[in-house]
């Protein structure tokens, strides 16, 4: 009989830990958990094959851990379809400490650990919730976490461990995960330990330790690539000639599977009643005596016929749990029984999971019995989906869907379940096999109600992944075809559409669905093609839609926002008073109406309401922990703060869109918050990282998103514009005037290209162009920032006796209330002409009133272009020391920004995801690089007020 060893560990030789060779690798796990104890956390994967060690040195880190508080959790395969079950095993000896956590946190994990708690919660609440637990209880004694198999781990678990591991920097907590060559467990950013097979001389002396002969020991460590496990328990099914090097091994060696028939051999020497019971320990996926002996008594058996497995050391009892020897133990037995043996194991566990806590295990094991179609199953099944979407767990909550509607007999409710597994891997980010499912469902039904339904989600899935032609004239005419039985949600189908219309700034297209998709909700238009939209042109009909989304804006405002959206975009009358028509209709929502509706008032420039909506609707999914909400509102804010000038503001906004838009990671919507990232750093002067965004967002962006593209664009072009690159200014903005006139854009508020254009060719010595654009836009809309640059361009091209009366106009057209940024832009281009004009006092006086503005906003890249103007006109102006956050990292700024708003440590970090550690830490970093001393000193530097033009 081989020895018992823990997880595939080499047996000791008198080494530390127990461990045979390893040197390099225990090193390394030394300088982990010596970091940790002295405040610099880390995390470490230790990555290998099946027997190869990695266990044993988990317990090496834990003989090690003197002082460390311990925490432990492994991986099990039956358990990887119950959302945050790994991470509660970990974390259940710290839950003492959860009311030392912000009160959301707390709730978020006592809703996820089913024990309270009020939900939904989204995924990442729980993520960050992890990362306080153990920084908070780190601050006592430094925190080891030990996590084995964890590859067998559950998708949330391992999002939360990852999600925490990445973010240690200044806790004294380690982490270290050990897991198979397996893609199951990606763990991008992490530092890993790849382990393989003994060198020669460890391998040897292990082999002959298991009873071989020096000549037999040597051959064996040269089959198993020194495999440990191997090492261990292979002599034991070789012959004795080859034990003692008389006979040859056999070739090749597969070593897994060499290992699991040995364990397979020395359960067949096992009784009958013992391999059975067997078998209901290896399907469980709970180890506790108690469970196991009820399951044993509903086949007739009792604990004692496990007896003889624990003297064979294939299993283990410890304390009141039943431990298999080595995970490929329980893998091997699983495998060998067939599949009557199997099902009547899973049917013996769930006859004894009757608790309220227990129904999801009860539910899985009857959908691993069944051998065809079970509403009992399935009907369990879709009652842990949602307890698992009430928990978090969406990939659980997935999961139980798809395989409920697999076991459901009745069609229909078949759909629906179905539907519950799309909707629930759309919100996993698992788009593609989203799309797969909906194509099978809609195979499945012909309910038009959910037809609609899984026809505008797959529209939407396909913009979010980089799809823009999945409208097309038979998806246009099924809605119609619907609309027969269910205008409305034929309509809701119908609007669906302009998801595919923005990535191609198709304005005509948005304008015909979406007057459409109101026609088919408010009946105006009976039941008419879409073809005849044609006459949604005709001013009588077109007001008779108009007013119909008005109407209709308090029950659904998502359609009258989006035809309002498409009428401002293409200049029509009405779309302005429609927006403001559904802001009240957008107050009790938190569906994104409220955030798609204020990028409309930011193009109208009415920016109060805006910032109203934005707000309340952030705030709400702050409270619902709806991130993919956050994300997407968030991007907004971060364009109207720039535009109304407040430059930190709004990098606050976006550096958060951005770094939730990672977590989430939806193509089109991580592209937007960066491009949106971008262009504020360029506004702020940093070119090297605004056009470092670029690029990465060129990486992301799908092709064909003419959106995104003019979004990057913009960025790139502003970068010039900041950095006076007037030829590289005109390439960019040109590509985008280009692109709105083609899409029918007419708002000059969408992105604000043409007075930027303008400006560039009046830098660039090409008045005539200048002047034509400032013509277009002089006849447009009558915007104040379209004013404000009209005025300054003309200010710019103006002859030299007019040059004051010019600029004067231009001034008067920017209050530097409203327009800080185009005030000061104004100034600037007033104080360059007086300069070339050779009036250099006047020049001082105008560059002097821009600078503290500039200073002010942030914009310190066109404070630099401004000194260097004030210093051509022969007076130096050195660069403000208190001005120097040029040299903070991205994550520093960050966190001074939120500092300077008035957010403690730990507020800091719920809102970016650290410990308040790591802000800690990060804010000595911050004061020390500008020389500052205190958190009012560096409140007071980066939240003073602009100054007064005559300071």
């Amino acid at each position: 009989m081989s020895p018992m060893v823990t997880g595939g560990a080499a047996a000791g030789d008198g080494e530390d830990g127990g461990l045979v060779g390893r040197a390099s690798e225990r090193r390394r796990l030394d300088e982990l958990l010596a970091a940790a104890d002295q405040g610099r956390g880390g995390a470490l994967v230790i990555r290998g094959a099946a027997g190869v060690g990695k266990t044993a040195l988990l317990e090496y880190c834990c003989a090690r851990a003197d002082g460390m508080r311990v925490l432990r959790a492994k991986g099990v395969p039956f358990e990887a379809e119950l959302p945050f079950s790994a991470l509660y095993e970990l974390a259940r000896p710290l839950l003492e400490s959860l009311d030392e956590l912000p009160t959301q946190q707390a709730d978020a994990l006592r809703a996820t650990f089913a024990i309270g708690g009020a939900g939904p919660v989204n995924r990442l609440a729980a993520y960050v919730a992890t990362l306080s637990l153990l920084a908070t209880v780190a601050e006592r004694a430094p925190v080891l976490c030990l996590v084995d198999d964890a590859h067998w781990i559950d998708h949330a678990s391992a999002e939360a461990l990852l999600f925490t591991a990445r973010r240690l920097l200044a806790d004294r907590v380690a982490i270290v995960f050990a897991a198979r060559d397996a893609s199951s467990f990606d763990a991008p950013g992490l530092p890993e330990l790849p382990l393989s097979g003994l060198t020669s001389d460890s391998g040897l002396r292990l082999a002959m330790r298991s009873g071989l002969g020096r000549r037999a020991a040597a051959e064996l460590v040269a089959a198993t690539a020194g495999n440990p496990l191997a090492l261990i328990e292979l002599p034991a099914i070789l012959t004795e000639a080859q034990r003692q090097g008389r006979a040859p091994l056999e070739h090749p060696l597969p070593v897994a599977d060499r290992i699991e028939r040995a364990f397979l051999a020395e359960a067949r020497n096992l009784p009958e009643a013992t391999r059975q019971a067997l078998t209901i320990c290896a399907v469980s996926e709970a180890s506790a005596l108690a469970l196991l002996d009820q399951a044993l008594k509903v086949e007739g058996l009792d604990l004692g016929v496990l007896d003889p497995a624990v003297d064979a050391g294939l299993i283990g009892v410890r304390g009141q749990e039943v431990t298999f020897r080595h995970p490929l133990v329980r893998a091997a037995l699983h495998s060998a029984v067939g599949p009557g043996q199997r099902r009547s194991a899973h049917l013996a566990i769930a006859a004894v999971l009757t608790g309220a806590d227990e129904m999801d295990r009860r539910a899985w094991h009857l959908a691993a019995a069944a051998t065809g179609p079970d509403e009992e199953a399935a009907a369990l099944l879709a009652e842990t989906a949602e307890r698992a979407q009430r928990r978090g767990g969406v990939v659980a909550e997935a999961r139980a869907y798809e395989r409920a509607a697999r076991l459901t007999p009745d069609p229909e409710r078949r759909a629906s379940r179905l539907y519950g597994a799309v909707r629930a891997w759309t919100n996993a980010g698992s788009g593609v096999h989203a799309m797969a499912l909906a194509d099978e469902l809609l195979a499945l039904t012909q309910r038009g109600d959910l037809r609609c339904q899984i026809k505008a989600l797959q529209v939407h899935l396909a913009q979010q992944h980089g799809g823009t032609d999945t409208v097309d004239e038979t998806y246009l005419a099924e809605a119609e075809a619907y609309a027969r039985t269910d205008p409305v949600s034929a309509g809701k189908m119908m609007s669906a559409a302009v998801n595919q219309c923005w990535p191609r700034l198709d304005v005509a297209g948005m304008l015909s669905v979406c007057t459409r998709a109101m026609e088919l909700i408010s009946g105006t238009a009976g039941t008419a093609g879409a073809s005849d939209t044609a006459h949604a042109s005709d001013t009588a009909h077109a007001w008779d839609i108009t007013q119909a989304a008005h109407a209709s804006a308090a029950t659904w405002p998502k359609g009258p926002i989006r035809l309002a959206a498409a009428q401002v975009l293409a200049g029509l009358p009405g779309g302005a008073a429609l927006a403001r028509d559904c802001v009240t209709a957008c107050g009790n929502r938190a569906d994104g109406s409220a955030a798609e509706l204020a990028e409309v008032l930011c193009w109208l420039e009415d920016y109060d309401t805006a910032r109203s909506l934005l707000e309340r609707e952030i705030g709400e999914a702050r409270a619902a922990n709806d991130v993919f909400l956050l994300a997407y509102a968030l991007t907004r804010l971060a364009g109207l703060e720039y535009r109304t000038g407040r430059l930190h503001a709004a990098y606050r906004a976006a550096t958060e869109a951005v770094l939730i838009a990672e977590q989430v990671g939806l193509p089109a919507q991580r592209a937007n918050a960066l491009a949106m990232l971008a262009l504020v750093e360029a506004l702020l002067g940093e070119e090297a990282q605004a056009l470092a965004r670029v690029d990465s967002c060129r990486l992301l962006m799908p092709p064909g998103f003419r959106d995104i593209e003019a979004r990057i664009r913009y960025a790139h072009g502003m970068s010039a514009v900041v950095a006076a690159r007037w030829t590289d200014a005109v390439t960019d903005l040109e590509w985008i005037r280009s692109a709105q006139l083609r899409g029918g854009i007419t708002e000059p508020g969408w992105l604000p290209v043409t007075g930027n254009l303008a400006e560039a060719y009046a830098h660039l010595s090409r008045p005539d162009q200048a002047a034509d654009l400032v013509r277009q836009l002089d006849a447009g809309t009558g915007r104040i920032t379209t004013r404000a640059a009209v005025a300054r361009v003309q200010g710019l091209i103006a002859a030299e006796r007019g040059l004051d009366d010019a600029f004067a106009t231009a001034l008067a057209a920017c209050d530097p209330a409203v327009l800080p940024l185009e005030r000061a832009r104004t100034l600037l281009c007033y104080g360059q002409r007086l300069r070339r004009a050779k009036r250099r006092r006047d020049a001082r006086r105008q560059l002097h009133a821009a600078l503290p503005l500039f200073e002010a906003i942030g914009a310190q890249g066109w404070a630099r272009r401004c000194r260097a103007e004030i210093n051509a006109t022969g007076r130096q102006t050195p660069s403000r020391d208190d001005h120097a956050t040029g040299q903070l990292t991205v994550q520093e700024r960050q966190i001074a920004l939120h500092a300077a708003e008035g957010l403690t440590n730990r507020q800091i970090a719920t809102r970016i995801f650290l410990s308040p550690k790591t802000v800690e830490y990060h804010l000595g970093n911050i004061y020390r690089k500008l020389n500052l001393r205190s958190r009012p000193e560096l409140i007071r530097y980066l939240s003073r007020p602009a100054p007064s033009e005559l300071d």
